[in-house]
């Protein structure tokens, strides 16, 4: 082929890619804009979205692992009380004992 069988084959599938838009060329490019606009919007607020929660997400773990430390500083506080509270029931029934025994004796 020699190059005026290529420039009408350039111009045969070009005028094919506009003839398929019925439309004038001002109206396709503010509808293609508008199209483009409208889809950068919503990408742009999806993102925002996004982020508000990963933030959300972020706080909710920090505070859960906050709450979580407090209660097993709390388990940990409430297992050594009541070690105690046995220690001091166990001193206690040693102290009524030796109180009868006593008693008894007089």
């Amino acid at each position: 082929m020699d190059a005026t069988g290529k420039d009408a084959s350039k111009k045969a599938k070009s005028s094919r890619k506009t003839s398929s838009y019925s439309s004038r060329p001002g109206a396709l490019v503010w509808f293609f804009r508008k199209s483009r606009d409208q889809w950068k919007d919503k990408c742009k607020d999806l993102k925002t979205l996004v982020k508000k929660f990963k933030n959300r997400v972020a706080d909710l773990t920090k505070s859960r692992d906050k709450w979580k430390l407090k209660a097993e500083q709390s388990a940990i506080r409430i297992a050594e009380l009541n070690s105690q509270l046995d220690s001091i029931r166990a001193e206690n029934t040693t102290l009524r004992e030796e109180n009868t025994t006593l008693k008894k004796k007089k």
